[in-house]
């Protein structure tokens, strides 16, 4: 008897805390206002090449990547690897020189064989949201190359594929945890998901 009067309330304990964090959500979002995605970028490349140290490659069993931005990282801090092509207007210059003041930004990366080629960007399925106090949902849609068409030519060979996507949201206040969230192309289905937390935090 005890142990059972024990169960009901380890149940209504996870019960409460999940209707809690809702609760902190409804007041984080009349608090602190939406959430919007402003702008995003995404570029792919072979898992052989990998760009963001400590995300995905060919040697990684991992196929899905996320993590958040919400301060400038430090001087010294190295993001990406050597074989990430630095050009004036980077994924690297945007993180290093965004205005983290009025929002934040979600860098993203998805690992899929070459004939399965899609990229990530957000919208299509779902809108961005508080979840609780300091956690978002940042939901991202799929959309295929279909039949390869409109892939690089210098990746028309290789066997796995990365879409790296960096994302910049709209935001009062910057999260400290974002589910992340890929659907597939009719929006029924979860692709990939993951728990993205601050790589630097101050």
């Amino acid at each position: 008897m005890r142990r059972r009067a024990l169960l009901s309330a380890s149940a209504l304990s996870v019960a409460g805390l999940a209707g809690l964090s809702g609760c902190l959500g409804d007041v984080r979002q009349r608090v602190s206002g939406d959430i919007h995605a402003n702008h995003a970028t995404a570029a792919m490349h072979s898992a052989e090449a990998p760009w963001l140290r400590g995300g995905l490659s060919a040697d990684a069993d991992r196929t899905f990547h996320a993590e958040l931005f919400t301060e400038a990282p430090p001087d010294d801090a190295e993001l990406f690897t050597a074989d990430y092509p630095r050009k004036p207007r980077t994924f690297d210059n945007d993180v290093r020189n965004d205005d983290y003041s009025t929002g934040f930004s979600l860098l993203a990366e998805a690992k899929m064989p070459r004939e399965e080629a899609y990229t990530i960007l957000p919208g299509g399925y779902g809108e961005e949201g508080w979840e609780g106090w300091n956690s978002v949902s940042l939901p991202l849609g799929r959309r295929p190359y279909e039949d390869g068409a409109g892939l690089p030519d210098d990746l028309r060979d290789a066997d796995e594929l990365v879409c790296t996507m960096l994302a910049r949201y709209e935001a009062d206040a910057a999260p400290s945890r974002a589910t992340v969230t890929v659907y597939g192309k009719e929006g029924d289905a979860v692709v990939r998901e993951a728990t993205a937390k601050p790589r630097f935090r101050s």
